[in-house]
């Protein structure tokens, strides 16, 4: 069995039609996690939630979505107004008129969205999350940091258990060893052995002009796949 990591899609549809087509995992074998951030930016939040309904009724089980930033400010019973200018900042008004074009509103996600999303996901030599991870065990993590944080990245300090995360839009994936420091661009197409530590962002832009990425692990290797936003 092969698991499948998506990061942020962003409401780019054909990017993730792309993707799954280019990735092709096995949909009574494999797993799929998607690491969050379905909406906003992307012009076609609609029909990514209606892909990833049916990757759910397809993977049973062994699908897992994550909440992200974007599924939090929906989430949320009550925004502060800090958090609502945000979120029209980083793309709400995409998602709201995409939804409208198909006579619906946003809102009406939600409860499956509730249903459906975890903070977090655990197998044997990984983990991941949307956004950051600072403590271990990963459940010890408060949901800021698990939807929201940035320190994985911006000051490469984690050098807990392999945690595989998006949110953070980069020219590459990147492996970031906690070290302060060390911080390696990932190529696409090569098959690698799974770090031990640190941090490895998949999010490579998508919603943003750049592309939609896949980590595609078996055993203890791993190999990106990526394809244009457009």
């Amino acid at each position: 069995m092969k698991t499948f990591v998506i990061s942020d899609i962003h409401g780019c549809a054909l990017a993730l039609d792309r993707l799954l087509n280019k990735i092709a995992p096995d949909h009574g074998e494999d797993r799929l996690v998607l690491l969050g951030d379905l909406f906003d930016r992307g012009p076609d939040s609609w029909e990514v939630l209606e892909t990833v309904k049916m990757l759910k009724r397809s993977f049973g089980e062994r699908f897992v979505l994550l909440r992200g930033n974007h599924e939090d400010y929906l989430l949320q019973p009550k925004l502060t107004l800090s958090q609502r200018f945000m979120w029209e900042r980083v793309g709400r008004g995409a998602t709201v008129r995409s939804f409208k074009a198909h006579g619906e509103k946003m809102e009406a996600s939600a409860p499956w969205l509730q249903k459906n999303c975890k903070m977090y996901y655990v197998d044997e030599l990984f983990q991941c999350v949307h956004a950051g991870v600072k403590v271990e065990p990963v459940h010890l993590n408060d949901a800021q940091t698990l939807m929201h944080d940035h320190d994985v990245v911006l000051e490469n300090r984690y050098k807990g258990r392999l945690t595989v995360t998006g949110h953070i839009a980069l020219r590459a994936p990147t492996w970031f060893a906690g070290d302060k420091k060390t911080a390696v661009k990932l190529p696409m197409g090569e098959t690698h052995h799974l770090p031990d530590r640190g941090v490895i962002c998949i999010d490579t832009g998508c919603g943003k002009g750049g592309r939609l990425t896949a980590m595609v692990i078996e055993g203890d290797c791993y190999t990106l796949e990526s394809v244009a936003e457009k």
